[in-house]
């Protein structure tokens, strides 16, 4: 059971999040079409900014020692790798704005900036799942994206994706790495900060 909760916990870890919702936008949204022949030049920025350099930079800090454990067992460890993603997504912002992608599509982005500075901040006294406010805030950006930019219902994906988050949050209970309270927080974080976000970004 617990090397089934590893690895569903290492695939749906918090870095590829972004990626994933990505890769989502062409198979449910008009990027499918609009944006198929720019695929590459539209997933390499979020590959790179949001996991392999996060990433890498993460693994040094276990390397010097400034971080115990890569998976961030400790709270007080989980401030720098929070601050180096946080870094990492602003540049992101900036090479998609540069880009000139919709305004709602940079706000998807935006909402992951505006979920690591809230928990940073929740991080200075409390434990919360960095695996669900990834989660939570994919399902949030996808439900808003569906509902306000292709006002459609594709509720086989929405299924699958509460699902997903149902797996991600029972595999950190099992592995002991937070508490239920700590699980439904990080899911509602993550959820409302991207859904709002992204309602924001379709406002005229």
């Amino acid at each position: 059971m617990k090397s089934i909760a590893h690895l569903i916990s290492t695939i749906f870890q918090p870095l590829l999040m972004p990626i994933y919702g990505v890769m989502l936008l062409f198979v449910y949204t008009y990027f499918g079409v609009t944006y198929l022949q720019q695929f590459w030049l539209i997933i390499t920025p979020v590959i790179l900014f949001s996991f392999a350099i996060p990433a890498i930079l993460i693994f040094m800090l276990y390397k010097i020692g400034v971080i115990s454990d890569l998976s961030l067992k400790v709270r007080r460890e989980r401030i720098y790798p929070y601050i180096i993603t946080l870094l990492s997504y602003s540049v992101m912002i900036f090479f998609y704005y540069r880009m000139n992608m919709p305004p709602w599509f940079l706000m998807i982005m935006v909402s992951s900036v505006a979920i690591m500075l809230v928990a940073i901040l929740i991080t200075l006294k409390w434990k919360i799942s960095a695996h669900m406010f990834g989660i939570g805030g994919l399902i949030g950006g996808a439900m808003s994206v569906s509902y306000f930019v292709e006002h459609s219902n594709p509720y086989f994906m929405f299924m699958g994706l509460f699902i997903i988050a149902g797996l991600v949050g029972t595999s950190r209970l099992i592995l002991k790495r937070h508490t239920l309270a700590q699980v439904i927080a990080g899911f509602l974080l993550g959820f409302l900060l991207s859904f709002i976000f992204v309602w924001i970004g379709v406002q005229p």
